[in-house]
């Protein structure tokens, strides 16, 4: 991939208008306000997301392994112990597109999404544990990731990464991952009961990517966690083509983060080793939800749409003005449940997926089979549904075929 067609990349991208990779403080300004991937939440809208949670920033005490956002300042995190006693735990991890160059990558560096520097003192956190009636539990234990590597917590170098032109880089994400796990665990989740990891969007991606990581842990050093699960909200990014049929795609652009931070496998890397194997030409498949997620041992609830608005911009990229540009949403729906298709075979994950045109999508307004998306989240969560009975997909075409009303769906035609 060359530095001019990156170079379109971010053209395309800066100029978005649906939504965007959060790369410009403008960006994640409008991103901010318009859709629930920071500030505490995790793609869901709702009101149980605490205020007044503390930012705890990680010593770099391990020289070139510290933990560090892409300027270099230490990473942190924002954590709220329960306050009822719960052993109910969520770690829930912030989306915001991804940086697709070292030009990219230095920008985002002087904002919210690459530099500690800027962040509140205090934040948010949102809970996704889910009671029986589909209610969330706000009584848990409550830690939320702030992004600051670009890279959905996966990239790793000892050095700094030299940007052309001038300026540098640190590449620390799964460090990141791992220093903040090593606090939580030191902070309480070896007395977990219960957990969920989750993120939306970017961070969406990152749980489909680390849930194994953290699930592993927890078998060892919280013996009395038996429900570990992970609910991934709009985190399914497909490996498509673009409507202009160039290689100015999604997948190139995920090739060229996975080769410039270093992505790898085993203890160091983020990518599972499995997924290595079957794709030993291919690896950066690993850095994507559809072909990585079947390797995943943990399991998922995932909430998607099949019309995805930021995957329709973005990876699509046309805003379906012309009938042609219309037919190609539609045919963007059939190519999602493809490639989604292996996720209820695997009999021990769940999905709720719509056909709203959202990113940022109304999941407690929505419903399937006279449901919420909660509630069928819940009755995977406690046995009620098991294998295919525990997917529910929305046949009709955009927008429930006009019969979804809500304003957080884009309209189509």
């Amino acid at each position: 991939m060359t530095r001019a067609t990156i170079a379109t990349v971010v053209a395309f991208c800066v100029h978005a208008t649906i939504v965007s990779a959060c790369n410009t403080q403008k960006q994640y300004d409008i991103n901010s306000r318009t859709l629930p991937f920071h500030n505490g939440q995790n793609g869901m809208f709702g009101d149980n997301s605490s205020v007044g949670v503390p930012l705890v920033l990680l010593p770099q005490i391990a020289g070139d392994e510290s933990p560090a956002c892409l300027d270099g300042s230490p990473y942190g995190f924002y954590f709220r112990p329960s306050t009822t006693g719960s052993t109910k735990w969520t770690i829930s991890i912030e989306g915001g597109g991804w940086c697709y160059d070292e030009a990219e990558c230095l920008t985002r560096s002087k904002m919210n999404l690459g530099t500690s520097t800027v962040w509140s003192k205090t934040g948010g956190c949102y809970c996704m544990n889910v009671n029986e009636d589909g209610s969330l539990d706000d009584t848990c234990n409550c830690l939320y990731m702030p992004y600051g590597d670009g890279a959905s917590f996966s990239g790793f170098r000892r050095d700094v990464w030299p940007v052309p032109g001038g300026g540098n880089l640190t590449f620390r994400g799964i460090k990141n991952f791992d220093a903040t796990m090593d606090y939580a665990f030191a902070h309480g989740l070896t007395k977990a009961t219960e957990f969920v990891l989750t993120g939306g969007s970017a961070g969406g991606l990152s749980t489909f990517l680390h849930a194994d990581r953290i699930a592993d842990r927890l078998r060892k050093e919280a013996p009395q966690c038996k429900d570990i699960i992970a609910a991934p909200v709009v985190g399914y990014f497909l490996d498509h083509g673009n409507y202009a049929h160039t290689n100015n795609t999604y997948t190139n652009w995920m090739k060229y983060i996975y080769h410039m931070q270093n992505l790898t496998f085993g203890s160091d890397g983020a990518l599972l080793p499995a997924c290595k194997a079957a794709f030993p030409d291919a690896p950066h498949y690993c850095f994507m939800s559809p072909h990585m997620q079947q390797f995943i041992q943990t399991p998922f609830f995932m909430f998607n749409s099949k019309y995805d608005a930021w995957q329709l911009q973005n990876e699509l990229q046309t805003e379906w003005v012309t009938k042609p540009e219309q037919d190609a949403v539609l045919q963007y729906g059939e190519d999602f449940l493809k490639q989604f298709a292996p996720v209820p075979t695997e009999g021990k994950n769940g999905a709720m997926i719509t056909s709203c045109i959202c990113h940022g999508c109304p999941w407690s307004s929505l419903k399937l089979a006279n449901k919420t998306s909660y509630e069928h989240y819940a009755d995977w969560r406690y046995g009620r549904t098991k294998g295919p009975d525990a997917t529910h997909v929305d046949p009709r075409l955009p927008n429930g075929g006009g019969a979804i009303a809500d304003p957080a769906c884009k309209t189509f035609p």
